[in-house]
């Protein structure tokens, strides 16, 4: 397992994070475009006024992918710690915790202290959870057909230079026989009831497609709901930019790294978030924007115990300041 010289090594810290540290909401809506993106939304302008085939030149264009997520390099990444509860505040919840019933009973008759005491210096251990947000938006083209109904008195159409075939859709009821039905219209008395319509089969669509996503995972790669991580994060967060912000003050301190790369997560998140259009004849665009990519650390803390012979170890939920249990234990296993 690294250790927490590793930090500085490999995430941004003190020089990048003062750097990029502004808040990355506003990616999606940067000060000053970029020529690329510029480009594109001439395109994407041009295509709604132009209807017929892409043409060779434009072909150059249309592959852009747009966005920060495509490449974990361009993705900054702030890394942030939990405030642990005082060290003091954490032996006492130990030591009580560890006392059954029977101890309770007896101490509070004999008034006396339990024999469970500390045994060593407390460590508390760092343990990290990922969290992105983002979201992915294409825009593309697709052939389509529509059905256009004319009215009643309507007997031909011409449509920019073409003609269009009308088409006599005759309304079947639910509740009449089909047999009875052609009788009656043979009579006329149905005949307002028909309607005509053409069809056109050679437009092309520029729709959108768009979608957004929240990921957390623990460091070993687990799936995190998102109540968990707002349960794991509710005290005190503080923005981290050197190992020397870890170090709490009465206790050792011990660093666990993640098992995976920042960009295992990203490809992650994109399984996630990416959504393709269905059916499309091209796509124009690919954007996929992180606006959020944190490392929190949160802290379990461990206490050292013993009672007659017997040593022990108490471990504390750093943030909630209750005894860890087998459910958090797992999550970071």
């Amino acid at each position: 397992m690294p250790g927490p010289g590793n930090i500085a090594a490999e995430h941004t810290w003190a020089t990048n994070a003062a750097s990029n540290g502004f808040d990355q909401a506003k990616d999606r809506n940067p000060p000053e475009e970029d020529p690329s993106t510029i480009m594109l939304e001439e395109y994407l302008a041009s295509r709604l006024q132009q209807v017929g085939e892409v043409s060779h030149e434009r072909r150059e264009v249309v592959g852009l992918k747009t966005g920060n997520g495509w490449d974990a390099s361009k993705v900054v990444e702030q890394v942030f710690k939990i405030e642990p509860i005082s060290i003091k505040r954490a032996v006492d919840i130990a030591i009580s915790s560890n006392r059954t019933l029977k101890d309770r009973i007896f101490n509070s008759l004999r008034r006396r202290k339990s024999d469970l005491e500390l045994i060593g210096t407390p460590t508390v251990e760092f343990v990290p959870i990922w969290k992105v947000r983002g979201f992915h938006e294409c825009y593309y083209i697709r052939n389509s057909s529509y059905k256009v109904n004319v009215k009643d008195d309507v007997v031909a159409v011409d449509m920019e230079g073409q003609s269009r075939d009308l088409i006599l859709e005759r309304k079947r009821s639910r509740f009449i026989p089909a047999v009875i039905m052609n009788q009656l219209q043979r009579l006329g008395s149905f005949l307002s009831d028909d309607s005509k319509y053409f069809v056109i089969t050679d437009a092309l669509e520029l729709a959108t497609l768009s979608s957004d996503a929240e990921l957390v995972v623990s460091g070993s790669g687990q799936k995190i709901s998102l109540d968990d991580e707002a349960e794991l994060t509710s005290w005190r967060s503080k923005r981290v930019f050197d190992e020397e912000d870890l170090k709490v003050k009465g206790a050792n301190t011990k660093i666990r790294e993640p098992t995976f790369t920042k960009e295992t997560l990203l490809v992650q998140f994109r399984e996630m978030v990416i959504r393709m259009p269905e059916r499309f004849k091209q796509i124009l665009s690919n954007k996929l924007q992180i606006l959020e990519l944190k490392r929190i650390y949160v802290p379990l803390i461990r206490v050292p115990l013993q009672k007659g012979l017997v040593p022990r170890e108490a471990i504390v939920n750093g943030t909630s300041g209750e005894l860890a249990t087998a459910k958090l234990l797992n999550l970071f296993e």
